[in-house]
């Protein structure tokens, strides 16, 4: 598998290069920069997975899309929790977004979830989103597929969207807290997102919740 990282030349780079090269990944990663990047526009040296540095002074959006309509996946990267393009990047609904403040193990866990067919997106960043979508949102009706959750499962993602703690949500649907916590390891499992404020991020992206 051909991973590429689209970044400027620097020492974060080269970081998360050699960090990825010593890892477990058994996968071949390559770096482009803004002035060589559209070689990867080229369908025969496209990347099965490309990550963007969103802050380049780029084409992103001609790029994402072309790797999307390839069924590639698409991985974008920032520097800043107020980039004005991240709620428009977020309803691509994209592979992973990822932010600086991320350490090596981290780093690792999410390109592996990606891999594996999973979205990650670093915990600053889905706060942010979250925040900002609901804001911008306004659903008349949820649109939620049949087995993907149980009906007590979408109980306690309902509970989660109102930012309710385990404690809350058992005393709210009286149910243990042990209970509480194997439906939200269920939730978390079951939509392949790594942590709760995720799993709201992504009920609301996809219409299954309302505000």
């Amino acid at each position: 598998m051909k991973i590429s990282i689209v970044k400027e030349s620097g020492l974060l780079r080269e970081g998360m290069l050699n960090i990825l090269k010593g890892s477990s990944l058994n996968h071949s990663f390559h770096t482009y920069n803004s002035s060589n990047y559209n070689e990867l526009l080229f369908e025969q040296l496209m990347s099965d997975i490309v990550i963007v540095d969103i802050d380049l002074d780029i084409d992103l959006f001609r790029l994402i899309h072309f790797y999307k309509e390839k069924n590639k996946k698409v991985i974008i990267w920032t520097s800043s929790l107020m980039n004005e393009r991240l709620l428009d990047l977020f309803k691509l609904d994209l592979d992973g977004y990822f932010f600086n403040d991320m350490y090596k193990d981290e780093l690792i866990t999410a390109i592996s979830t990606v891999i594996n067919g999973g979205t990650y997106m670093h915990s600053k960043l889905a706060k942010v989103l979250l925040s900002d979508y609901i804001k911008v949102t306004s659903k008349k009706e949820t649109k939620r597929p049949a087995g993907i959750l149980s009906k007590r499962e979408w109980e306690v993602l309902e509970c989660l969207s109102k930012g309710m703690k385990n404690e809350e949500i058992g005393k709210s649907l009286f149910i243990s807290n042990k209970t509480v916590n194997n439906h939200v390891s269920n939730i978390l499992q079951k939509l392949k997102v790594n942590d709760r404020t995720n799993a709201v991020l992504k009920a609301f992206q996809n219409e299954w919740l309302t505000v």
